[in-house]
């Protein structure tokens, strides 16, 4: 314990010269908002935010930092290293070794022989090496709290909607029932929430970063026999490391998860990181992580690593928000104005694929207990995955990934007979001739075989009326019309119908209505 009280006196020491630490790297980092709305329980929410990072005001020390280029050039946290020691000994022996050195020891995993440690001189560090240690930066990981205006206009809030939204619609008390679920974040305030902290917990505990609270809340109503376990690997900036998320993966495992959420990212490929969630895979975890808010055509990590599932943000009408990233994107979820707990008994809108990220996790928790027979994580997902709703460019696209999660769908899935045809979209491409084309995607997401259902679509280029012919259960069929586009754009209506007297189960998605806006000219 006195060693480790130790490293963070030194560590703050580092920070307070100006280059060691997250403080460095966070100034070239684009700076995290999040709007969110507080409320005393049960009346109208108002503002609240994340408090700012604060720095620490500490005495000064003789010691000299030397400045860390590599990790700086690496969008690393500077001064800090991730050591993988080939077996206990050679642990022990860099330990002794390091003693009086300037070598501060901020993290330990024993299964790995890995340390976590910060330093004044890089020279001095590769002094007490012998070369069969393997050696990683440190990246920062950090909340992606987006700025809510940085939304497009005219995009729809949840509110209190999302159980609705996901289908949803009985009683879901049992849902997650025998499934393990554990959340890497803030910290849960939630009674019974098992936490366990990496990150020491403020003194003031009204000042406690309310972004796990939220996250846990976001499953708790979807799932709420889930059996949730809270890691605090967070602190309340929302500050984080790649060392720490992987010691939250390993504290995960020991636990016996079946599920992890991670609603943090960073732009740093820790290799130790990779490793972690590999071996969570190895176990049959699957690991949920929010793509990012910072609008980018890349996804953040955890969640850019294979196998993990990338969860973008969508609103209610199923459009993709702008500042949701894009590119390796698994699937998309709700993500704006949902109404959660926070710290202190508030209630808040919360945005960003930091909601979307835990909605897809507890949709996975209620689909492996749903009805009798518990299935595993890998059945529940294959079945889950086989009912979203395609959305954007027909098929799999960097925003939407593989579609939208509806969990009424996979009710459903396994009743045969019911009929629903759905406008998944209209997309605006660019033809061969370099001319606007509209391709409108309809979708079968019933469970019985569509057959001669017409089609309608009203553009400023008129009306054009098609007809699907035969439509397999979960399928899509795409029509393609040109389109003509002026200086104000379009609008465009497109509608489906069945025949034959047959009974839509939902009817609302058998229109969509949507405005073009051509891009603006450079």
């Amino acid at each position: 314990m006195q060693r480790r009280r130790n490293g963070w006196i030194l560590l703050a020491a580092m920070a307070c010269s100006g280059v060691a630490g997250w403080l460095i790297t966070r100034s070239a980092m684009p700076e995290p908002s999040q709007r969110v709305e507080s409320e005393a329980p049960r009346k109208e929410a108002k503002p609240v935010h994340d408090p700012a990072p604060r720095e620490s005001k500490l005495a000064k020390r003789e010691a000299v930092l030397i400045r860390d280029s590599e990790a700086s050039d690496a969008g690393a946290l500077q001064n800090q290293r991730s050591l993988v020691f080939e077996d206990r000994e050679a642990l022990e022996r860099f330990l002794a070794a390091a003693k009086g050195k300037g070598i501060a020891i901020l993290g330990s995993i024993d299964r790995l022989n890995a340390l976590h440690v910060g330093f004044l001189s890089l020279d001095e560090l590769n002094a007490l090496l012998d070369g069969t240690e393997d050696m990683d930066f440190i990246y920062p990981v950090n909340l992606p709290t987006p700025r809510t205006e940085t939304a497009q206009e005219g995009v729809q809030g949840f509110g209190n909607s999302l159980l609705s939204w996901l289908g949803i619609t009985g009683d879901n008390s049992s849902y997650g029932q025998g499934v393990k679920l554990v959340i890497l974040d803030t910290g849960a305030t939630q009674a019974g929430s098992n936490g366990v902290n990496l990150v020491p917990l403020p003194d003031d505990l009204t000042l406690q970063n309310g972004h796990g609270t939220a996250v846990w809340d976001l499953i708790a109503q979807i799932a709420p026999a889930t059996d949730l376990n809270s890691i605090r690997v967070a602190d309340d900036a929302g500050n984080s490391n790649s060392f720490l998320i992987l010691q939250g993966i390993y504290a995960a495992m020991d636990a016996g998860a079946d599920i992890i959420n991670i609603s943090m990212g960073s732009y740093g490929d820790s290799a130790l990181l990779r490793q972690a969630v590999e071996a969570a895979q190895q176990a049959g975890i699957i690991i949920f992580a929010s793509a990012g808010n910072e609008g980018y055509e890349q996804v953040a990590y955890p969640a850019g690593y294979p196998g993990v599932v990338s969860v973008g943000a969508v609103d209610a009408r199923g459009e993709h928000l702008d500042f949701s990233n894009s590119g390796d994107v698994t699937l998309v979820a709700p993500g704006l104005d949902l109404i959660t707990q926070w710290t202190g008994g508030q209630s808040v809108y919360f945005t960003g694929t930091s909601a979307s990220a835990p909605i897809a996790a507890g949709t996975l928790a209620a689909a492996m207990s749903n009805g009798s027979t518990r299935i595993s994580g890998s059945q529940a997902y294959d079945r889950l995955s086989d009912n979203f709703n395609d959305a954007g460019a027909p098929g799999y696209d960097p925003l939407y990934g593989s579609g939208i999660v509806d969990f009424g769908r996979f009710m459903i899935a396994g009743t045969p007979g019911i009929s629903d045809a759905a406008i998944a979209s209209n997309y605006v491409t660019t033809a061969a001739n370099g001319q606007p084309q509209l391709l409108v995607t309809i979708q079968n997401r019933g469970t019985a075989t569509l057959i001669n259902a017409p089609v309608q679509i009203i553009t400023s280029s008129g009306t054009t009326n098609v007809n699907v012919t035969t439509l397999q259960a979960g399928d899509i069929t795409t029509f393609t019309v040109p389109l003509n586009v002026g200086s104000d754009g379009t609008s465009i209506r497109s509608s489906v119908q069945l025949s034959g007297g047959v009974s839509d189960l939902k009817p609302s998605n058998n229109v969509r209505s949507d405005v073009y806006d051509p891009p603006a000219a450079n």
